[in-house]
């Protein structure tokens, strides 16, 4: 079976981005798949894009901040000014023409591919949302094709999952740069080093046909030097949060996702 790896979330994490891409390299993968946010928190945004220049790029909401200047609050426009400083001229041009959604066939399953939603790069989509709301992903909406997909591959959320409904398969890749884990609970917690590695997804089947075969999800989590990465981040504005973030898996905004955790449901009657 051939063999593609699907990236996302790098955030300007050089160190994460080579350790992922060498072992990419080391399966004899060839075709590699970015769903964004390769910009953005971490301090090497334009080298990111750089090791990136031979990889299929979608929009994520950082390039969609970035492209549009996206700027509500002081701390906003700081982080536009210093990635407008960082990123070459050549890498602002890509970023402009990058497509949402991106369609392949791999061994009979219309695979559809996305940062965050089939609508728009923003929306959180989370595994404890509702059934429907979570089947509206596998639709067609006016930036992808007219089928119904069998697969859906996406990240946003920072979190590898796989889950099945409707005999359809949902994925977020994860992250590569900036894995976290927006679930959480002191007193329930493993190691957060079972979460604190660079994700990303390799899908093996037989890439660009409709014919139905043996298709396999595999999720690769590995080991890479944060502390290296840390130690050469200057200029971050925001070095505090990104540390913990990448020391410990915890998200820095995740109070506003708290309760979700206890109003969690499903609408089993629909299944």
């Amino acid at each position: 079976m051939e063999k593609i790896a699907i990236i996302s979330d790098v955030h300007g994490n050089y160190e994460a981005l080579k350790t992922v891409l060498l072992d990419i390299e080391k399966r004899g993968i060839k075709q590699i798949y970015c769903l964004g946010d390769v910009i953005g928190k971490g301090s090497h945004s334009n080298e990111c894009l750089d090791l990136l220049k031979n990889c299929f790029m979608l929009y994520g909401n950082w390039e969609d901040f970035f492209n549009n200047k996206r700027c509500s609050n002081d701390l906003d426009l700081k982080r536009y000014e210093l990635l407008n400083a960082q990123i070459s001229e050549e890498n602002k041009n890509r970023l402009k023409s990058l497509p949402l959604c991106f369609e392949i066939y791999i061994s009979g399953r219309l695979v559809r591919m996305f940062h965050a939603t089939p609508e728009n790069t923003r929306e959180n989509v989370l595994e404890i949302d509702r059934i429907e709301r979570i089947y509206k992903q596998f639709l067609p909406t006016k930036y992808t094709g007219t089928e119904i997909a069998d697969v859906v591959v996406y990240a946003h959320t920072h979190t590898q999952n796989l889950m099945k409904l409707y005999n359809r398969t949902l994925i977020n890749v994860g992250s590569v740069g900036n894995a976290f884990d927006i679930i959480r609970n002191e007193a329930k917690d493993g190691k957060c080093t079972n979460t604190t590695n660079a994700d990303y997804l390799i899908i093996a089947g037989e890439i660009n046909s409709k014919k139905d075969s043996s298709i396999s999800f595999e999720f690769i989590s590995l080991n890479y030097d944060k502390k290296l990465e840390l130690e050469k981040s200057e200029n971050n504005l925001e070095k505090e949060a990104f540390s913990q973030e990448l020391l410990t898996g915890k998200f820095r905004n995740i109070k506003k996702y708290e309760s979700n955790f206890n109003d969690a449901h499903y609408d089993i009657d629909n299944l």
